[in-house]
């Protein structure tokens, strides 16, 4: 129980893993225990059920991960200050546009290096590393640095994440909070605790994320981010709003943060 617990100590979660992991040991045991009680064509059915029954839960497992993850966490999983909802909604849009992400690089990738392929199929290794310069280009031109170390006060401190052509502001605003800023900043704040300026303009880029979208009768704010002028080119800084004046460092090799 979780009066029980010592303080400080957060209340033990029966979640969904535990259950799958419960019920596939005692599977297990108990196909071993009659496996070794049996002889004979029995046995050797029971040894192929014990071999193939844990590779076949697995196989469902990762399927799961890959295309549902918020399936195997319990309610007391999801953080407090975010309603289970919109944290689960943020899961499936991120892993709904990876594979745009994919197809982009692999498209930009194929159009530049098969002709040379087909010029020369013979020269395989000088296709290949032509190949890979075309795809790190191709995801370098898709990578937008954001330096977040005003607010983490860690000098040189940078976010970076891939940006697709149908990301939406407010997608990109909870992955920003969700992988770098949580436990700096309170979450859906933003536009008020903190906000993204512009380094080269200097301009504070107020109206987005839910402020505007509340403002405009909107649950979220699902402008694309190509709409509001944030493309991978763009230098923005993360800051606070009751800081005096807004910080620009020198700028600095940034520490990866990665985002898929």
């Amino acid at each position: 129980m979780a009066s029980e617990l010592p303080p400080g100590h957060p209340p033990r979660v029966l979640n969904p893993l535990w259950i799958i992991a419960l019920f596939l040991g005692l599977s297990e045991t108990t196909v071993g225990i009659a496996a070794a009680e049996s002889s004979g064509w029995v046995q050797g059915l029971l040894a192929v059920f014990a071999v193939s029954f844990p590779l076949l839960v697995s196989t469902v497992f990762f399927l799961i991960l890959w295309q549902r993850p918020e399936v195997l966490y319990a309610p007391g999983d999801f953080p407090e200050h975010v309603p289970i909802s919109t944290y689960v909604d943020g899961m499936r849009r991120r892993a709904a546009h990876d594979p745009d992400i994919i197809q982009a690089v692999v498209n930009d990738t194929l159009r530049v290096v098969l002709p040379a392929a087909l010029e020369s199929p013979s020269d395989a290794s000088d296709v290949l590393e032509e190949a890979m310069a075309t795809a790190e280009q191709a995801l370098a031109e898709r990578v937008l640095t954001i330096d977040i170390s005003p607010i983490t006060k860690a000098p040189g401190d940078a976010y970076r994440c891939t940006v697709f052509s149908t990301q939406t502001v407010s997608g990109f605003l909870d992955a920003l909070w969700a992988d770098a800023l949580d436990g700096f900043v309170r979450p859906f704040r933003y536009g008020r605790d903190w906000v993204l300026v512009d380094r080269q303009s200097k301009r504070q880029l107020r109206d987005l994320g839910s402020d505007w979208a509340r403002k405009n009768g909107m649950e979220s704010d699902e402008r694309l981010l190509s709409g509001v002028g944030i493309t991978p080119a763009s230098h923005l800084v993360a800051v606070r709003l009751d800081t005096p004046r807004h910080p620009f460092p020198h700028p600095t090799e940034p520490r990866a943060t990665a985002h898929n």
